[in-house]
């Protein structure tokens, strides 16, 4: 996907800036719908510790990333061709708002859904990081046990600690009066 920004004021007239917005919309749309899907996907293989999967999975996340990255600037070029004809140019909703008819009603109802979409890849993206987290707690917590051999003696204590604490009192880093 590619947009010409126009360069002459006058063939401004002749754009039909509601159909490149829609162009952006559907595109986005689409790139947003699939980025949903794969983190759920990413989320279904993190839970099932599938780690080829997440490998192919990351793949197909990177894909789509780049995409929303060429969807970014074509929006940029748009919208900054959109100020230099004098028209809404803050967002693509805001140059949806500006479309009559049905026409562009249906844009700015497109815009808006895109808009939730964008919060639930947000909100998919926060889960997988808090799995992700969680592993990697769970991970530290085997990796203590290994080191302490199992005992409840903290791994930073002094041996030749003038304030020498049992098991039972805490470890010297954290616990240590003042």
């Amino acid at each position: 996907m590619s947009f010409t920004p126009i360069d002459d004021v006058s063939e401004a007239s002749t754009v039909d800036w509601e159909a490149s917005t829609a162009e952006v919309l559907q595109e986005l749309t689409s790139v947003q719908d699939e980025l949903i899907k794969v983190l759920g996907t990413k989320r279904s293989q993190m839970v099932a510790r599938d780690i080829p999967g997440m490998e192919a999975t990351q793949q197909r996340e990177l894909e789509l990333i780049k995409r929303l990255e060429q969807l970014r600037d074509v929006r940029h070029n748009l919208l900054t061709s959109a100020e230099q004809h004098g028209l809404p140019s803050d967002s693509i909703a805001s140059l949806a708002e500006m479309a009559d008819g049905d026409e562009g009603e249906k844009l700015r109802e497109i815009a808006s859904s895109a808009k939730d979409r964008m919060r639930t890849i947000q909100n998919e993206t926060l889960v997988n990081f808090v799995l992700a987290q969680r592993s990697v707690l769970h991970l530290s917590q085997i990796l203590q046990i290994i080191a302490t051999g199992g005992k409840l003696q903290p791994i930073y204590e002094q041996e030749n600690s003038a304030h020498q604490y049992s098991a039972q009192q805490g470890g010297t880093l954290v616990d240590h009066e003042a």
